[in-house]
């Protein structure tokens, strides 16, 4: 029996595309990677502007760099500060590689931007100190 995937649309205008996760010292950074997603499957279809694309993964790295001040200031406690480091050092800059790459592989940043925020759900899971 095959699956079936199912994609979650988003729309053009960012203030509905986020969800209100609560507050949370991730929120900031989920609610981008998530809108990130958004804008690539926008984009595997319509070819959005690519630097709306570059200045959205800009708004997610400081979004990431944002947490991790946070971390160093004792504000926010994280389950692994081993894998903050490897998101924040290698996932969110190599992201940010392939989408500066002439052609964008949909697939395999999407494929990373999931993955990077099931990370940051199920393993990392800030928390206010």
């Amino acid at each position: 029996m095959r699956c079936k995937r199912v994609y979650q649309r988003y729309s053009s205008s960012k203030s509905e595309d986020k969800r209100d996760l609560g507050p949370g010292p991730s929120t900031r950074f989920l609610n981008e990677a998530k809108y990130m997603t958004g804008l690539l499957l926008q984009d595997a279809s319509n070819q959005l502007d690519r630097v709306e694309i570059l200045s959205q993964q800009k708004m997610m790295s400081e979004a990431l760099d944002t947490l991790w001040q946070e971390v160093e200031d004792g504000s926010v406690r994280v389950n692994s500060i081993a894998v903050l480091r490897a998101a924040k050092v290698v996932s969110c800059p190599e992201i940010g590689k392939h989408l500066k790459d002439p052609s964008i592989d949909h697939a395999k940043v999407l494929r990373d931007l999931r993955i990077l925020i099931s990370t940051f759900e199920y393993i990392i899971k800030p928390k206010f100190a």
